[in-house]
C-alpha cells in the first residue's frame, strides 16, 4: 500500500487524561460523535482533521471528546458499519484497530500471505480470482490489524477459518484478469455479534454506479513500493476517488498499454494521485465507498495497475456491481 507520509505532533493532544477527564477518541469521518457527555457548549467538540494537518486524529478522522471510561469498540450492527476508533498515535494512512471490520487476509496452510478480501456474510468472503486461482488449502484470517501480534487490542485477537469451497467467476481470464472475482465459502460461520472487531461490508446493487463524489478507501497490507518494498505489518488505508471508465481508459492508453487498449467493463478505476495507491500484494483488497443510505459498500477489488502510485495513472479494480449477479447466483446473497 503506497501512501503519503507526513509529520506527527505527539504533543498536539489526544492522549488519555487522568481518570474522569474528557479525552479525544478518533472516529471515522462519516460518523457523528457519540453523545456520552451532557450537552453543554464545550462538552462535545467535533472537527475533521485532514491528512495534511497534524493533531490527535490525522487522516480524515473526527476528534470527539468523550469520558475516558467510554468503550469505543462495539459490535457492528448490520453491514457496512465501522467501529468507533479509540485514540492511537498512528502514522498517516495507518488504519486503526477495528476500523475496517470486514477486512480479510488470505493465507495458505503454512500461514504464507496470499492476498486479501472482504467479509460479505458470516460464511462468505469476496476476493479477486487471480489471488486464489490454482490455490489450495486456503484459510481466512479475520480481525487482523498488526500482523506481528496475534492479540491486537485488549483480549480481542484475530480468528482463522478454513475455506471449504472456492468459486471463481466462469469468465475469469488469467491473462487479462477480466471478471477477476471469486467467493470463498468458509468452513464455519462467524458469529460477528461475538466479535466487536469483525463485521460485514455491504454489497452494491447490480450495476450500481459510484462516482468521484463518494468517499472511497482501499485497505491492505501490500508493498510500499513497486520496485522492492515489503509487505506492511499494520493495515494501511488510502482514500481514492473513483475515476470515470472513459477517462481511465484514456489515461491508461498513455502508458505502455498503448492507444489500442480497451478497458473491459468488468473493471472500474480509482486513484491516479501521485503517492497514493494500492500496490503489489494488495490483490483482492476491498475498495469501499460510503453512502448515507447504505453505509460502507465494497465497490472494487484490487486487480492490477501500471506500477504503483504514479500521478494520472489510476489503479484498476474488479467492478463488484458489474459482477454482482455472480455473487448472488453462487451465495444467495
Amino acid at each position: 500500500m503506497v501512501l503519503v507520509e507526513g509529520p506527527l505532533n505527539p504533543s498536539s493532544g489526544g492522549a488519555m487524561g487522568q481518570r474522569g477527564e474528557r479525552v479525544c477518541a478518533c472516529f471515522p469521518a462519516n460518523q457523528n460523535c457519540p453523545k456520552v457527555i451532557p450537552s453543554t457548549d464545550d462538552a462535545l467538540t467535533t472537527r475533521i482533521v485532514h491528512e495534511e494537518d497534524v493533531g490527535p486524529c490525522p487522516g480524515e478522522k473526527v476528534c470527539c471528546f468523550i469520558d475516558e471510561n467510554f468503550s469505543t469498540v462495539q459490535p457492528p450492527q448490520g453491514c457496512g458499519v465501522q467501529n468507533p476508533i479509540p485514540y492511537r498515535q498512528p502514522g498517516f494512512a495507518e488504519a486503526t484497530f477495528g476500523e475496517y471490520p470486514w477486512m480479510a487476509v488470505l493465507l495458505n496452510s503454512a500461514d504464507d500471505f496470499k492476498g486479501a478480501g472482504a467479509l460479505i456474510a458470516e460464511d462468505w468472503v469476496l476476493t479477486a480470482a487471480h489471488k486464489v486461482y490454482n490455490e489450495r488449502n486456503l484459510k481466512v484470517r479475520l480481525g487482523e490489524h498488526d500482523r506481528r501480534f496475534p492479540q491486537d487490542h485488549s483480549t480481542l485477537s484475530h480468528i482463522d477459518v478454513p475455506v471449504s469451497r472456492t468459486i471463481i467467476h466462469p469468465g475469469f481470464n488469467n491473462k487479462s484478469l477480466a471478471n477477476d472475482i471469486a467467493v470463498l465459502q468458509l468452513q464455519r460461520s462467524v458469529n460477528t455479534r461475538e466479535f466487536p472487531h469483525i463485521g460485514i461490508v455491504c454489497l452494491p446493487a447490480e450495476r450500481q454506479l459510484f462516482e468521484a463524489e463518494n468517499a472511497c478507501w482501499v485497505t491492505g497490507y501490500g508493498k510500499s513500493d513497486f520496485d522492492g518494498g515489503a509487505l506492511q505489518d499494520i493495515l494501511k488505508e488510502v482514500d481514492l476517488p473513483i475515476v470515470d471508465s472513459t477517462a481511465c481508459e484514456i489515461r491508461l492508453r498513455r502508458t505502455k498499454l498503448g492507444e489500442e487498449f480497451i478497458l473491459d467493463d468488468s473493471f472500474l478505476c480509482a486513484g491516479g494521485i501521485a503517492g497514493k495507491d494500492a500496490c503489489t500484494g494488495d490483490g483482492g483488497a476491498p475498495l469501499v465507498c460510503f453512502s448515507e443510505r447504505q453505509g460502507w459498500t465494497v465497490v472494487g477489488l484490487v486487480a492490477w495497475g501500471i506500477g504503483c502510485a504514479q500521478g494520472d495513472v489510476p489503479g484498476v479494480y474488479a467492478n463488484v456491481a458489474q459482477l454482482r449477479s455472480f455473487i448472488r447466483d453462487n451465495t444467495g446473497l
